[in-house]
């Protein structure tokens, strides 16, 4: 498996010197012409590698794109971990992806298989949603396409390759920001913005249905995702303050609580379960595929869950949610609709993800204590709270 933090040591550094000789390769051949009519855009990319939540929150952007060019296949490019959830909002007619989590060889087969698909292609338009990846614009400037679309700030160089350069501003909801970007090609603004719904089979549905039963949770329950990733393992709320939560959650009501989590996270959640020590908890991490886990998050009372793609999964299947934010700030990535609840201390160092320095925490602490200040009495009550109603 490729490590994160390499691949952005990789695209910062070896990103810059290529981005630099793309940049005067696209200024000697760009010519100047109009955006193309819409019929004309037969063929479309979009690519956004890196957060399932990150996708879920482009999805009411790639609606309306459908919406506004109902004749143009749109293609999505992303990693080979998001392509359940990419193809469960099916908005997609093709999803291509890129494996990093299989070592160098995968990664070497699958990005070569990628580019001669985008080569083959011949795309009119690509929309690069990645924030400031050089990776990305180095796609973007390998497809061709006659019209590439993606953010630009001064902090963050990357060159002069798209053709349509969007701001970026940091101060809004990253649904905003991405659906910004689609008004630069001719979407009509608007005031609401919901994410689709991913769409789950009716026999995942009765498979978690019977996961359920046969591990004591039958009844009501409640869901928690105590991970955060492998992006920034900074976004956990300690876990001894979690088990605090979950515990009250057992005394106080009679619902049970079901773990959640990827198979990488299998170990971590593990010690919760064995830390809370009860019959009427039920550890799924890693045991579920994305549609399952969508029909188990559709049917939960609630969800408590650290900023990740699960709490963005739940608030897409329409249920209500208790999160925690500190190292990135819920002004960009709170969940979206109605019955949320978010606990967000606002310390002087909070938020210290900065989206120009491609996600990374630097934290001024051993532990961030961002994280560290809220309260388990007080997520507990509201929790109760929450169940109550």
């Amino acid at each position: 498996m490729m490590k994160i933090g390499f691949l952005k040591f990789l695209d910062k550094y070896a990103g810059l010197p290529l981005c630099l000789i793309l940049t005067v390769l696209s200024r000697l051949s760009r010519r100047e012409e109009a955006f193309p009519r819409r019929e004309e855009i037969r063929k479309t990319l979009a690519m956004k590698f890196l957060g399932m939540g990150s996708i879920l929150l482009l999805s009411p952007t790639m609606a309306e794109f459908r919406k506004a060019y109902p004749g143009s296949k749109l293609v999505f490019l992303t990693l080979g971990r998001n392509r359940g959830i990419s193809g469960a909002l099916r908005l997609f007619d093709e999803v291509v992806t890129i494996d990093i989590d299989g070592g160098w060889a995968a990664f070497a087969r699958s990005f070569y298989s990628a580019m001669m698909y985008l080569w083959r292609e011949r795309f009119d338009l690509v929309l690069d949603f990645e924030f400031f990846t050089r990776f990305s614009a180095i796609v973007s400037f390998f497809t061709f396409a006659r019209v590439k679309v993606g953010y630009h700030a001064w902090e963050t160089w990357r060159g002069d390759i798209h053709t349509i350069r969007v701001p970026f501003n940091r101060y809004w909801h990253i649904t905003d920001t991405f659906y910004a970007l689609g008004t630069h090609i001719g979407l009509e603004k608007k005031e609401k913005l919901e994410m689709v719904r991913p769409f789950v089979p009716e026999e995942d549905r009765k498979a978690v249905r019977e996961i359920l039963e046969k591990g004591g949770a039958g009844g009501g329950y409640v869901c928690a995702y105590i991970s955060a990733g492998d992006l920034s393992v900074e976004r956990r709320w300690p876990a001894d303050r979690f088990a605090r939560v979950l515990r009250g959650v057992l005394d106080r009501s009679g619902v049970s609580v079901v773990l959640t989590g990827s198979g990488k996270e299998i170990s971590y959640v593990r010690e919760m379960s064995e830390r809370l020590a009860s019959p009427r908890v039920l550890d799924l991490a890693g045991k579920l595929s994305v549609t399952q886990l969508a029909a188990l998050l559709e049917g939960a009372e609630l969800m408590i869950s650290n900023d990740g793609g699960p709490l963005h999964l739940a608030a897409a299947m329409g249920t209500r949610t208790v999160s925690f934010f500190g190292p990135e700030t819920p002004v960009m990535y709170g969940p979206l609709g109605e019955g949320h609840s978010v606990f967000f201390k606002g310390i002087d160092c909070s938020p210290c993800i900065n989206v120009h320095d491609r996600k990374s925490v630097r934290c001024y602490w051993t532990e961030p204590k961002c994280m560290q200040a809220i309260d388990p009495d007080e997520v507990l009550e509201e929790v109760v709270k929450k169940l109550a109603r």
